[in-house]
């Protein structure tokens, strides 16, 4: 059986610290910062002789806010990124027009730059 490569703990802030469950586990950590909080976690599982990497996701309001309209952003870049190029405009002038690179540009317009041979 394949072990997974990560475990995803959700942290959330309380009383000026961090604080997480790793479930399948009955491991509980806590710390004053995030990294505190997964040296506090690992250190548990390691009690348990448990060795899995542990990947936070710090939750509240306000991220899921964030993460919502980091989301909506990506979206309407993609669609304004498709409809430019549909439009006949070039990756340089939708990078301008969008405000990030070229390569991003290319990256969302699905294309990829061909790389030239070693001589």
């Amino acid at each position: 059986m394949k072990k997974p490569k990560a475990i995803e703990c959700q942290a959330t802030r309380h009383d000026g610290a961090w604080v997480a469950a790793v479930s399948p586990h009955g491991v509980y950590g806590h710390g004053t910062t995030l990294r505190a909080l997964h040296n506090n976690l690992f250190q548990g599982l390691a009690l348990i002789g448990v060795s899995i990497e542990i990947a936070l996701i710090p939750v509240s309001p306000e991220l899921e806010r964030l993460r919502s309209a980091e989301a909506a952003y990506e979206a309407a870049l993609s669609a304004a990124v498709k409809a430019l190029a549909a439009r006949g405009g070039t990756s340089r002038d939708i990078a301008d027009a969008t405000g990030v690179t070229s390569t991003r540009v290319a990256a969302l317009r699905g294309k990829r730059k061909a790389r030239r041979p070693p001589q």
